[in-house]
């Protein structure tokens, strides 16, 4: 078979911009392949050597009954997977575009939306009937289909308050109701919109890509954009009582003291230049930060320009995030969590 043409992922008929506005965070789609082919960029035995890697992120599931699953965390040992049987259990690698550029390549088709949204590629590979049970998640996600086929059932939107069984260490859902059925070939894809409930099973052996896009939670914005801001604000800053007057009663704290410290707490979130600045390095973030080894020597200007004269070429690291906001023609850069204010051409990235 020849090698998958990434950017034939999508059919020649797929409209990002009608895609955006009728589905993207609103409604499951199927895509079919447009040729019928998909050449996966690894193999079964390469994702199950990847989870014997201690700096790799896997999860072994075994089906342990009708409504009933058990799951593991990696690293693996080969006698690990010896003491499998043939059908029902599934083996999840995390990040894996960051350790093949095969893997890494099918984010490329996904360039109408923002890159700093993309989260990884887990690839998931399942026995027969092997799955993780029925579940929904918090972000969008396009599941890709490789070898073999694979069964999803989709079924209503949950939320926070819907009754999950965590027993397996995983978020199972106590009830499960299919409302639509889809069996992908090699070369389909499933998108699914943040909480809608599915529940995927392996018909035979099977490889499954699925590409992630993360959201922050308002909780995790607000909490990280405070306590940077806290971080800034002199010690002497301090409650203060507005239009002291003799207490009625000892024990009652004055609403006007309240109504004042809430609107100064507000103001200290007003500064939008920081919240851009905040934000940006909170999302470049590296997930994996272990995994970028320190220069033995550090990298100077001039030792780069040296480099570069000489033929060398920068490559950016598979774990390294790039992003950049541009601000009424101001450009800010973010790397890593690190933060640059560049303008014209050096900011294209």
């Amino acid at each position: 078979m020849e090698p998958t043409d990434i950017n034939n992922i999508f059919p020649p008929d797929f409209d990002p911009a009608a895609f955006l506005s009728r589905y993207w965070q609103r409604e499951p789609l199927l895509i079919r392949s447009a040729t019928g082919r998909f050449a996966d960029p690894l193999s079964p035995e390469d994702l199950a050597g990847l989870a014997c890697e201690a700096d790799v992120e896997s999860r072994l599931v075994e089906r342990t009954g009708a409504k009933a699953w058990c799951m593991r965390h990696g690293p693996f040992s080969e006698r690990d997977f010896a003491g499998l049987g043939d059908d029902r259990w599934t083996i999840l690698v995390q990040a894996v575009d960051l350790w093949l550029p095969g893997v890494a390549a099918l984010k490329s088709p996904f360039g109408f939306l923002p890159s700093w949204r993309v989260d990884d590629v887990m690839i998931s590979y399942a026995t027969d009937g092997g799955g993780v049970g029925p579940h929904f998640d918090y972000y969008d996600v396009f599941l890709i289909q490789g070898l073999g086929c694979r069964r999803w059932s989709v079924g209503k939107r949950c939320d926070f308050a819907t009754p999950m069984c965590t027993d397996s260490g995983m978020k199972i859902l106590q009830h499960f109701e299919s409302e639509q059925e889809y069996i992908l070939q090699p070369g389909d894809m499933l998108y699914l919109p943040p909480g809608v409930s599915h529940h995927g099973e392996s018909i035979g052996s099977s490889l499954c890509y699925s590409v992630g896009f993360r959201a922050p939670s308002d909780a995790e914005i607000l909490t990280g954009f405070a306590d940077l801001r806290s971080e800034s604000l002199p010690p002497d800053l301090r409650f203060v009582d507005a239009a002291p007057s003799v207490a009625r009663e000892s024990s009652e704290i004055p609403l006007a003291s309240l109504t004042d410290t809430f609107h100064r707490m507000q103001s200290h979130c007003q500064d939008l230049e920081a919240f851009l600045i905040w934000f940006g390095c909170y999302v470049t973030q590296p997930r994996y930060e272990n995994l970028i080894e320190p220069a033995r020597r550090p990298w100077t200007r001039k030792r780069i320009l040296k480099r570069l004269q000489d033929g060398a070429q920068l490559v950016k690291h598979p774990v390294s995030r790039f992003s950049y906001i541009n601000k009424n023609n101001e450009i800010m850069v973010f790397i890593d969590s690190q933060h640059y204010k560049v303008s014209g051409r050096s900011a294209v990235m």
